[in-house]
């Protein structure tokens, strides 16, 4: 776990990081990509994660209910 947290607190990972993010943006921009899509896109993705976690903790559930 430490080695993965010195990874992400690295210098040259937060470096390029910020750069992908912004050629993400510049690339949504130049697409023509709307707040109102982004934001769309975002409550999507946030509710098959939701939808996944829940699906996981039921699953979870019923094994350890077996047991």
């Amino acid at each position: 776990m430490d080695k993965i947290k010195a990874f992400f607190q690295s210098k040259v990972t937060k470096i390029v990081a910020w750069v992908v993010l912004a050629i993400c943006a510049v690339i949504l921009i130049i697409g023509g990509a709307t707040a109102d899509s982004i934001a769309s896109g975002v409550a999507l993705v946030a509710g098959i994660v939701t939808a996944v976690a829940a699906l996981v903790a039921f699953i979870a559930g019923q094994v350890s209910a077996k047991k």
